[in-house]
This record gives C-alpha cells, structure tokens and sequence, in this order.
C-alpha cells in the first residue's frame, strides 16, 4: 500500500527539501507553484485538504489528502498545459510535514521503480473516482452524500482496517462536512442527527462511526431505494 511506502530513498537525494507546517498554512497554491521550478508534493505527516474557489471568492474543500498523499501532478504534464483557468491551495488542517521534489527527479524515480509506479497510478486513481462520484451524487439528499463522505474519509485514511468504532480526527467537524458535500451545515446536521438516531453514528464531537462495514451496508440501501439500516 502507498501509505506504507518508505520514501528514504527520495527524501536522501539532493532533489528535494523537507518542509514542517501547521495547521491552517496554505502548503501549496497553484498560482505560485507556476512561477517555481515544477515540484511534486508529498505529505509525509499530518493531513491536509484540497480547495477550490467558489464564484463568490469561498474556498470549499474538494479533497481529503491523507499522509503520504501527492499534490502538484500537474506539474507532471508534459505535452499539455492545465486547463486554465484553475485556480486550488492545498491547506493543512494538522501539524506536520511535507517532502517537495524536484518534478524530474521524481520521474526518473518512477521509470526506474515500476512498483512505486503503480503505488501512484492507484493513489491517484482512487481519489478521481472518489472525486468523480462525489460530483455524480452532488443534488442526493445530504444524508445519503455524508455517508458516502465518511466511507471516503475513512478509506484515505486507513481507518477502514479498525475492527469497531471508528473515531475521526478533530478537524472533521460539521462545518467541514457542509464544505465536502456541498450542503448547508443545517442540512448536514439534520442527517448526521438521522444517523445518529439509527446507530451509524455513535457522536456527532468527536464524529465516531459505529463501523467501516455498517456504511457500506447503509449506501447498498440507498442504492436500492430504500431509507436507513434498521438497528
């Protein structure tokens, strides 16, 4: 698994740079990394999200990126340029640390490690899909898109191999999860309360799911048409 991968062997070279931050600080902003040499991200501690502007100028969460996560990939474009116009940060909402490297370095470690090839392809693969079935369920009620969020949150963060309750990070809070699901924040807490009414959710501070397996039982109901998991 990529989140197991050990990166000593890029963090040693002499194309890349170790970077600490905190939470809130803005790690990466596409417009800057424009006028840089072209780098690749990686979160080697903490987690972090991705946003993207609205018209009125808010920035909304699109994407979860978990410890050793990648940002930047489109400075691995080679024959096209990204679409312009684009505009994404990616904002850390915990401590910790990030390794930038040097975009050729980078592709010269993946044409001589195939294996790590493959761990990025699939990392990057799994969060397009991830993304792509975020937008097709953008107009569901909001109690079907938070659940589905959560199982996301959940798997990027490794969290689905826990056996029992799954409690997450203090910075997935209700406000965060309006932002993700692109819901009101009354919306959210009318269906995390739904939730919690059915034994889904065991609390809303700190969120703590009963379990990985009940979420997925719940969104197979959904897809039938059907309401919630019965107790």
């Amino acid at each position: 698994m990529f989140h197991t991968t050990d990166f000593s062997d890029i963090f040693s070279s002499d194309f890349s740079s170790k970077v600490s931050f905190k939470k809130g600080d803005i790690i990466h902003l596409f417009k800057d990394s424009q006028k840089k040499p072209p780098q690749i991200g990686l979160i080697l501690e903490g987690t972090a999200v991705l946003e993207g502007p609205t018209k009125e100028g808010r920035w909304m969460v699109n994407a979860l990126i978990s410890e050793k996560g990648i940002f930047g990939m489109e400075s691995l474009l080679e024959t096209k340029k990204a679409p312009e116009p684009i505009e994404y940060r990616v904002r850390a909402v915990e401590d910790g640390n990030t390794l930038f490297i040097d975009r050729e370095f980078f592709l010269n470690y993946l044409y001589a490690n195939p294996q790590f090839f493959h761990l990025v392809l699939d990392d990057v693969i799994v969060r397009y899909l991830f993304t792509a079935k975020n937008y097709k369920n953008i107009n569901q009620p909001p109690i079907i898109k938070v659940t589905r969020i959560f199982v996301e949150i959940i798997e990027l963060l490794n969290l689905h191999q826990t056996e029992g309750t799954i409690t997450l990070p203090s910075y997935i809070t209700q406000t965060f999860l309006a932002d993700y699901c692109r819901s009101s924040r009354a919306r959210i807490t009318e269906a995390l309360e739904a939730l919690r009414k059915n034994g889904l959710l065991i609390s809303k501070k700190p969120v703590t799911i009963h379990s990985h397996e009940k979420l997925l039982d719940q969104i197979d109901i959904f897809q039938t048409g059907n309401g919630l998991l019965t107790k």
